[in-house]
């Protein structure tokens, strides 16, 4: 085998017309490929962490608005807890006053009860007294006569 130098030159002039070749059609477009595909990864990557800046930003006033809201129940159920308490120590008060006036009547009505047996028992003491005179002036009394009736009143009368 012998070298010739034409030979050598000439696989050294289509190696450098394939590699212009090859460099034309094949790395230039992909290289242009992988810069698009790149630009769209950092697009990508630019959009998600927007996006994670936003969910951030949604999640501080989701935050805001929870512990808001459970302040607000926090005082509603203290205004509530407040209304209760008051209600219950209105109606406790009133009950009190009913049951003060329900007293008053009672006693009143005790007290007129009381009267009228009083009156009542006039009434019957001065009608035996009245049925002791008739028997006492009907014959003469002794003594012993108006004990003995006196104590029959009282045993009557009890």
């Amino acid at each position: 085998m012998e070298i010739h130098w034409q030979d050598i030159i000439l696989h050294a002039v289509n190696i450098v017309i394939l590699f212009v070749g090859l460099r034309m059609l094949l790395y230039k477009p992909i290289n242009k490929f992988l810069q698009a595909r790149e630009a769209r990864f950092e697009g990508r990557i630019s959009d998600i962490e927007q996006k994670e800046a936003e969910a951030a930003k949604h999640k501080q006033e989701y935050d805001a608005l929870l512990s808001r809201a459970h302040s607000d129940a926090a005082e509603i159920i203290k205004h509530s807890s407040d209304l209760a308490k008051d209600h219950a120590k209105e109606v406790v008060t009133k009950a009190e006053d009913q049951s003060r006036d329900m007293i008053s009547r009672a006693k009143k009505d005790i007290e007129n009860k009381k009267l009228q047996e009083k009156e009542n028992l006039k009434t019957e003491i001065t009608n035996m007294a009245v049925q002791i005179a008739g028997k006492v002036l009907q014959r003469e009394v002794t003594m012993d006569d108006n004990k003995k009736i006196i104590d029959d009143f009282f045993t009557k009368v009890g």
